[in-house]
């Protein structure tokens, strides 16, 4: 059993998912292997490296309506799993990721966005992910292995196509020009998610550079 538990089992509940009643699944489009054919749109499902995927985005929306779907864990739960699959002991992981997480692969693809054929669902997600204590895994980890993550429930979708899809990230009591610093204090964010965001917006130039405040870049939006 453990041989089926890899890091593509995510991907693939995805598929299934979006491919619902009238999809396709792994079709050729304009010479690139794509996830899904619906009626409407393609469906592209990626769990990490979104740059990878800049070129086949933008050679596909030429042509398509393309909607890339980017899941990010609102709550994990920890399998520790036996070579033959079986669960050994289970705990609940207290990260838990937010919408805005997704800006540190957004910001890879920047620009070619915003794009009206190209839509970011970025989708919360509740998942288990498998470990085993094989020796192999990262040190932080001791050694122990993630081999797989699964899907077990979506819990929100939250839609990026136009400007102001991307602009409504931003805290209506968010001062202009602002900061990082202000971002953070006003969203409630890390520093290190902030700024991916204020990154990628820059480079969308929805936002630009007004000055600075000290030694932090004050960002205007328009």
């Amino acid at each position: 059993m453990i041989g089926k538990l890899n890091e593509t089992e995510l991907h693939e509940d995805l598929k299934e998912h979006y491919r619902g009643a009238n999809g396709l699944v792994e079709q050729t489009v304009d010479g690139f292997i794509v996830d899904v054919v619906l009626p409407t749109e393609i469906v592209e499902i990626q769990t990490r490296s979104i740059g990878k995927l800049k070129r086949k985005l933008a050679k596909l929306s030429a042509n398509h309506r393309v909607r890339l779907v980017h899941p990010i864990a609102a709550s994990k739960y920890i399998d520790r799993v036996d070579g033959d699959g079986g669960t050994l002991s289970r705990r609940r992981s207290p990260k838990r990721g937010r919408i805005e997480d997704a800006f540190r692969e957004i910001s890879s693809i920047a620009d070619i966005l915003p794009n009206p054929n190209i839509t970011i669902e970025i989708l919360l997600v509740e998942v288990t992910e498998l470990r085993i204590d094989d020796g192999r895994g990262s040190w932080r980890r001791k050694g122990v292995s993630i081999v797989g993550r699964r899907l077990d429930g979506i819990v929100e979708r939250h839609e990026l196509r136009s400007a102001k899809d991307y602009l409504r990230l931003l805290p209506d009591d968010l001062p202009n020009p602002f900061t990082n610093r202000d971002l953070c204090d006003v969203a409630a964010l890390r520093y290190t998610v902030a700024q991916p965001i204020t990154n990628t917006l820059r480079k969308m130039g929805l936002i630009s550079i007004a000055d600075k405040r000290g030694r932090e870049l004050l960002y205007r939006r328009g």
